[in-house]
């Protein structure tokens, strides 16, 4: 009985999760979930969100003017190559297209979870230079996501506080505990232990090589960092 009891209770949690509520986007055109810009120069934006759902949504990111979509997230249900074939479908170039396998757990070793943030970093760096919009995403647009758009955000100059970005790119948007819905055990807790702590790291990698004038280039993770921040001072706080 109570193992029946722990499997429903597990269960439960699983599809509460699974069913909750999608956090709203922002973007005039887009019916995608949580899509926000992040940055805007003119008429090229850069713009965060949720995986898309359907060709439609595909066909709303082309009508607002994006051209080049980051898929910000590794394959597990054969998702990631699904989408790619729908973006060409729909008429994005295969070169506008990229997949950074990037995991939101187990995270491997420093310097390949830095190489990959920085090949993102550069994906979007070279969209905007270019006057391209474009569009990144992990699968719901929250912890991922949010670590790559506070990251650009400070990156690219259009904010300077930390605390607000991580606030307002992260928390605000669903980052760990930001979603009052998320499971604490199975995901917030994961995400404080394994993408915060390489978040206030990759503050560091980007703060230095902006000191020192430095390019994004995957040179910049030959080093890891010690921590400069307590991470528990990033713990979004629930808003249940």
């Amino acid at each position: 009985m109570k193992t029946l009891t722990l499997i429903t209770l597990i269960l439960w949690v699983s599809n509460s999760w699974a069913g909750r509520p999608e956090l709203p986007g922002s973007v005039p055109g887009l019916s995608i979930s949580n899509s926000h810009i992040v940055t805007e120069s003119g008429a090229t934006k850069v713009i965060r969100g949720m995986a898309p759902k359907s060709g439609a949504q595909i066909q709303e990111l082309k009508k607002i003017g994006v051209s080049e979509v980051l898929i910000f997230k590794n394959e597990t249900k054969n998702e990631v190559q699904n989408e790619i074939a729908q973006l060409q479908k729909a008429g994005f170039a295969a070169d506008a297209i990229t997949n950074v396998p990037f995991p939101w757990k187990d995270l491997p070793d420093f310097k390949s979870t830095c190489q990959m943030t920085i090949e993102a970093l550069q994906v979007i760096e070279n969209a905007t230079n270019h006057g391209r919009s474009i569009y990144f995403h992990c699968t719901v647009g929250e912890d991922r996501t949010g670590y790559l758009a506070s990251l650009w955000e400070l990156w690219s100059g259009a904010e300077s506080s930390i605390k607000n970005s991580f606030q307002e790119q992260m928390c605000a948007r669903g980052y760990e505990a930001g979603n009052p819905n998320k499971p604490y055990r199975d995901v917030v807790l994961k995400v404080r232990e394994g993408l915060t702590p390489l978040y206030l790291k990759m503050l560091s990698v980007l703060a230095n090589a902006r000191n020192n004038g430095q390019q994004l280039s995957a040179a910049l993770c030959d080093q890891e960092p010690q921590l400069q921040f307590k991470p528990q001072d990033f713990y979004c706080k629930s808003t249940k």
